[in-house]
């Protein structure tokens, strides 16, 4: 795999039936088609670690480009290209199934429409569809916030007041210095929609929570309706969260994705 200065996890220990782990080698059959997840705005990979001990498939997470073990990664991202082209990277001319949770959905969906060669099936989680009229504007773009403000906004609205005031002094540091890469994927495609929609061959699922924020579903069950090899599910009871807060049920929504690029 191409070093991009990124935290990359490369093949993760999968939980058996009977509990056991065991470590698979993602470096074997060369020719394998992997699963790569990507997670969203201000997360890490290990978001994804519940759901991929549920899958029968080895899986690729790394930290985007800003965040967590990919903080100081350089250069410093400055759009959403930089993401994709991260994104391509990783994939180092394998075949590969893309995962992407919210902005992650939205980097897979490009990088399906401007590098389709590898990219076996997508399935996006409710991936912002910031260049319609009607999805919400984001205070950072209204309000000209600094990167510290748009991440101690984005923390509270998100994870809670309360979570916010009990963080360390070195965590919330940390979390600070992740402003400029939260504030890109807030802006992303905010001018217009970075792809065109029928440059996407590759089978996609598209996935939204019954219990989301109402923008979530729309945006999600739009973007079903304008790919031409879309299919569109939903994870009962899970709001914008599912991967956290429902790993079963989004395992089931990855193995599908798994499954659709056979057929």
């Amino acid at each position: 795999m191409t070093d991009t200065g990124l935290h990359i996890v490369d093949g993760y220990a999968i939980e058996g039936a009977s509990g056991d782990s065991e470590a698979r080698d993602t470096t074997a059959g060369l020719d394998a088609v992997r699963t790569v997840l990507i997670h969203g705005a201000m997360d890490r990979h290990n978001s994804f670690r519940r759901v991929a001990r549920r899958l029968s498939t080895p899986v690729v997470m790394y930290d985007r480009r800003g965040y967590g073990g990919s903080l100081d990664a350089e250069p410093p991202v400055r759009d959403l290209e930089r993401h994709v082209a991260d994104l391509i990277h990783i994939i180092d001319d394998r075949p590969s199934v893309l995962i992407g949770h919210s902005v992650g959905g939205l980097i897979a969906l490009i990088a399906a429409a401007h590098f389709p060669a590898n990219i076996r099936s997508v399935a996006a989680f409710e991936p912002p569809t910031g260049w319609k009229p009607w999805w919400p504007d984001d205070l950072c773009v209204l309000l000209g916030e600094t990167p510290e403000q748009t991440v101690e906004r984005f923390y509270r609205q998100i994870v809670g007041d309360s979570a916010w005031e009990r963080l360390g002094d070195a965590a919330r540091a940390d979390l600070l210095r992740e402003g400029p890469a939260l504030q890109v994927d807030l802006e992303a495609g905010r001018r217009s929609a970075p792809f065109h929609f029928a440059d996407i061959a590759a089978p996609v699922l598209m996935g939204h929570g019954t219990l989301s924020e109402e923008h979530h579903i729309r945006a999600t069950r739009e973007l079903a309706d304008e790919l031409p090899t879309a299919t569109l599910t939903t994870i009962e009871h899970a709001n914008h969260g599912a991967h956290r807060s429902h790993p079963d049920a989004f395992a089931l929504f990855v193995e599908r994705a798994i499954r659709i690029n056979t057929g």
